[in-house]
């Protein structure tokens, strides 16, 4: 699992791509139709400190493997990416279950975590069986099962509105006003906003530097934290028409 020769092996929309995401999935579909369940157990917490226990497992193993490659550094390694600051911010909430902080950043933390499923980004390339490609995947997944997990069973859904959209684009917009500068002064490219993360990944629909940061901001997230509130408008609306309905017949 840690040999060398799986370097820039990882070939997207293979089976090695494939199993992951749907085993991922798998996953949010079984935390879906047996919410109701989970909702009414005793273990309901019990299973948010196993998430956010696996989760933080998975931050250290990366950080071993960083310092063992000797790869670890103050410019790559701190939880400053969308994907390490997410998993720690959903440790947070599953722990917390701050509904009010969760609306204004689940936006970035679901679908930062999706695109890089869809489009996986792994520094080195490194494909299966390597341990960065397992820790990959499965950093990834775990933050799109703890959104999942707070959406469906925490039931944060229920208060997600319209206006999210915009406090989740702000979120990010601060978000990079601070890493910005820091980024500056480490050399480093966290929230990828110095450099791409690399070929083919969903940054390549945006075009180069700089001019993909302005593109997302005006076009990308837009367009994506809208598509993504889809589900929740249809949601609403058929609630609505439900409580319409009752009363009609009362």
């Amino acid at each position: 699992m840690l040999n060398d020769k799986y370097f820039d092996t990882f070939t997207m929309f293979t089976w090695e791509h494939y199993i992951p995401v749907l085993i991922v999935l798998f996953i949010v579909a079984l935390i879906f139709f047996f919410r109701q369940s989970l909702i009414e157990s005793k273990s309901k917490y019990t299973i948010g400190l196993i998430l956010v226990g696996v989760t933080l497992g998975l931050e250290i193993l990366i950080n071993m493997w960083r310092v063992y490659a000797g790869a670890w550094s103050v410019t790559t390694s701190l939880p400053l990416h969308l994907s390490s600051f997410s998993a720690y911010l959903s440790m947070y909430l599953l722990l917390t279950r701050r509904q009010k902080l969760f609306n204004v950043t689940f936006f970035l933390m679901m679908i930062g975590a999706l695109l890089a499923l869809v489009t996986p980004g792994i520094q080195g390339n490194w494909g299966f069986p390597h341990f960065r490609y397992f820790q990959f995947f499965a950093i990834h997944g775990m933050l799109v099962i703890n959104v999942a997990y707070m959406l469906f069973v925490y039931q944060f859904s229920e208060a997600i509105r319209y206006k999210h959209i915009w406090l989740n684009a702000l979120s990010l917009l601060v978000l990079a006003a601070i890493l910005f500068p820091l980024n500056l002064i480490l050399d480093s490219n966290y929230l990828f906003l110095m450099a791409k993360p690399g070929p083919n990944t969903a940054f390549d629909l945006f075009g180069p530097w700089p001019w993909y940061l302005i593109n997302i901001a005006w076009a990308g997230v837009p367009i994506f934290f809208h598509l993504f509130y889809v589900p929740f408008y249809l949601a609403q609306k058929h609630d609505k028409s439900a409580v319409t309905r009752v009363k009609s017949e009362i």
